[in-house]
C-alpha cells in the first residue's frame, strides 16, 4: 500500500494564494466530513469529541486502564480507505517542490493472526513490544493513481512474518521468502495494532479525564520515525465494568525515514478491561509529507478501522511461540527487498535501502537512500548478444571501461571474474576518478549467461560513502538474475561487429550520458 498520504502543504502549491486556501479548505472540509462519518458508524454517538464526559459505568471511580500483558495471541481486521493528492517532483536529488500533482484513492484490507512477544506491560512506546509473529489470512489494495488502477496483495510465500520494533518504524521480515516492493509498501500502514496499548493514560482517571500521549506513544502508533511535537490530547468518554472508550484529537509533527511530515488526527480506542488490552481503534487521519529522495509527497485523508479479538489457540501460526526471533539484532540477511526491472527483464535482492526509480525500454535505475540522502545509484544497460556460448574477456571490460570513462578515470583499482550464484558470469572492476572536481568510484559489472545475453550494471558513488554502500554490488553481482524481458531484445552482435564491440559499447554509454543533466555525484558517471 501505499505510503498514507498527507495534509496539503503551501509549499508545494504552485497556484496563487487564494487558489492554495481553497485547496486547503476543501482538504480540512473533506478531512472534518470523515472523522464525523467514523464516529458515526463506530459507536453510534455523534461527531468525535462531542460524547457526554457523564457516560453510565464507573464515572466517579479512578480506574487505572493499563494493558496487562496476560494474552499474547489475536486475531486482528483492518480496512483502511485513503483519498488525496500525490505530489510529485521533477528531480528528488535537487529540489523538494512539486512539479506535478496526481489524484490518489486507494482502498486496503487486512486480516491477521499476531502473536505478541516479549512484551513489558510497564513502559510506553515502541519498546514496550520488543517483537511479534504474524500470518497474513488477507492483505490487499486497490489503488487508482491519475486514473491507473494497481491491485496489489501478498504471495503465499510471505504471509508468515516477524515484526520487530527494535527500531522505528516498526521492520517487518517474511520467514520463508522476500518481500517485493509492492508488497512492503502494501503493509505499511497509518497505525500500528501493536502500537494501539500506546495510546491509553498512563496514570489512575475517570469518566471526564483529559491527558496526552507522550511523543514516544505516538510514535509507536503511528509508526513513525521521530516525533518532533505532539499536540494529541485523549479524553475517557467512559468507563464500565467491562470496557473503556477514550477519544483523542490534535497533530503530531515528526518524520519517516529523514522525511518531515505532519498528522492530524481524530479518533476513538476501546480498551476491554477484563482482557487488559485494547481492542478497537478507529482513526480519521490528514497527513502531510515532504518530498523525499525516495518518495513523492503526499497530501491525503485517511480512515482506518482496526479490530483486535483475542485467540485462544493460533489458526496458521505455530503451535508454539518462536522466542528466539524476539532475541538478538534483526537479522539483515532477512531484509533484502526483490527488486524487479520489467522492462529490461532482471531481477536482483538489495538491501531495503536501494529502490527501483527508472524502469523504461533500454534502461533502468536504482538508487540506495538512507534517511532521506542520496548513497549510491546503480544504472542497468542491455548490452547486445553475443553468438550463444561466446564471453567477453576480463581484459577486454577493462579496456572498454577506460574509453568510456576518459579523463575522468584515475584509476582501474581491482578486476574480478567469477560465477554467480544465479549461474551468470560475472566481470567486476572497480575504478577511481573524478567528475567536476568530486572524488568519484564506479563498480562496473558485466553479467551474461551462455545464451549470449548481457547487462551492464554501474554503480557511481561519491568516495566518502563507500563504507554506507558496504559492498551493495557484490550483492548484486551474487543474486541478479535474467527474467523474461518486456522491451524488444538489443541487436545481437556478428563476427563482423565482435572487433568493434568495446568501442560502440563506449560510445553508447557516452551518447546517453552526454544526454543526461548532472544532478549530484550519485548522477555522474
Amino acid at each position: 500500500m501505499e505510503p498514507i498520504p498527507s495534509f496539503h502543504d503551501s509549499h508545494f502549491a504552485r497556484s496563487p494564494m487564494s487558489v492554495q486556501s481553497n485547496r486547503i479548505s476543501t482538504d480540512r472540509r473533506r478531512f472534518l466530513l470523515a472523522a464525523s462519518a467514523l464516529a458515526a458508524s463506530t459507536m453510534g454517538a455523534g461527531p468525535l469529541g462531542l460524547e457526554s464526559a457523564c457516560a453510565a459505568g464507573d464515572a466517579g471511580r479512578t480506574v487505572m486502564l493499563r494493558p496487562t500483558g496476560r494474552h499474547d495471541l489475536y486475531r486482528v481486521r483492518v480496512e483502511l480507505e485513503v483519498e488525496g493528492n500525490v505530489n510529485v517532483p521533477k528531480n528528488p536529488l535537487v529540489s523538494r517542490k512539486s512539479d506535478m500533482q496526481l489524484p490518489i484513492t486507494s482502498t486496503a484490507t487486512m486480516d491477521y493472526e499476531e502473536r505478541v512477544l516479549g512484551e513489558d506491560p510497564s513502559l510506553v512506546g515502541a519498546g514496550r513490544i520488543r517483537a511479534a509473529q504474524r500470518y497474513y489470512h488477507v492483505a490487499k489494495s486497490e489503488r487508482t493513481l491519475n486514473r491507473t488502477q494497481k491491485d496489489s496483495q501478498l504471495r503465499d510465500s510471505v504471509r508468515e512474518t516477524v515484526v520487530r520494533r527494535d527500531v522505528m518504524p516498526e521492520v517487518v521480515y517474511a520467514v520463508d521468502d522476500y518481500f517485493d516492493r509492492d508488497e512492503l509498501e502494501l503493509l505499511r500502514l497509518p497505525a500500528s495494532s501493536l502500537g494501539m496499548d500506546d495510546l491509553l493514560p498512563t496514570t489512575a482517571v475517570s469518566t471526564g479525564s483529559k491527558y496526552s500521549p507522550s511523543s514516544d506513544a505516538m510514535l509507536s502508533v503511528l509508526g513513525l520515525s521521530s516525533v518532533d511535537a505532539t499536540e494529541v490530547v485523549g479524553e475517557v468518554v467512559e468507563i464500565t465494568p467491562d470496557q473503556a472508550k477514550i477519544q483523542f484529537t490534535g497533530n503530531v509533527h515528526g518524520s519517516v525515514e529523514g522525511v518531515p511530515t505532519m498528522i492530524r488526527t481524530v479518533g476513538k480506542l476501546t480498551f476491554d478491561r477484563k482482557l487488559g488490552a485494547s481492542t478497537w481503534l478507529a482513526m480519521a487521519v490528514h497527513e502531510t509529507r515532504e518530498i523525499g529522495k525516495a518518495e513523492p509527497g503526499f497530501d491525503v485523508s485517511a480512515t482506518i478501522k482496526m479490530l483486535r479479538k483475542p485467540l485462544d489457540k493460533p489458526i496458521a501460526l505455530a503451535a508454539k511461540a518462536t522466542t528466539s526471533v524476539a532475541n538478538g539484532p534483526i537479522p539483515e540477511e532477512r531484509l533484502y527487498v526483490d527488486l524487479k526491472s520489467n522492462e529490461l527483464g532482471l531481477g536482483v535482492l538489495m538491501d531495503r535501502r536501494w529502490r527501483m526509480m527508472t524502469d523504461v525500454p533500454g534502461a533502468a535505475m536504482m538508487r540506495m537512500i538512507e534517511d532521506d540522502r542520496s548513497i549510491a545509484q546503480c544504472d542497468f544497460r542491455p548490452l547486445a548478444s553475443l553468438p550463444a556460448g561466446t564471453q567477453w574477456t576480463l581484459e577486454a571490460f577493462q579496456e572498454d571501461i577506460r574509453k568510456t570513462l576518459g579523463e575522468q578515470l584515475a584509476d582501474l583499482v581491482s578486476a574480478e571474474e567469477r560465477a554467480s550464484e544465479t549461474g551468470l558470469r560475472v566481470l567486476r572492476v572497480t575504478a577511481t576518478g573524478a567528475v567536476e572536481g568530486v572524488p568519484i568510484q564506479w563498480m562496473l559489472m558485466h553479467l551474461s549467461d551462455d545464451s549470449g545475453r548481457r547487462v551492464l550494471a554501474t554503480f557511481t558513488m561519491e568516495a566518502k560513502n563507500s563504507a554506507t554502500f558496504a559492498g551493495s554490488d557484490h550483492q548484486l553481482g551474487a543474486s541478479l538474475r535474467l527474467l523474461e524481458r518486456r522491451s524488444p531484445k538489443p541487436e545481437a552482435v556478428t563476427k563482423s561487429t565482435a572487433a568493434d564491440r568495446p568501442t560502440r559499447i563506449a560510445r553508447a554509454n557516452q551518447r546517453d550520458s552526454n544526454q543526461v543533466e548532472v544532478q549530484s555525484a550519485s548522477d555522474l558517471k
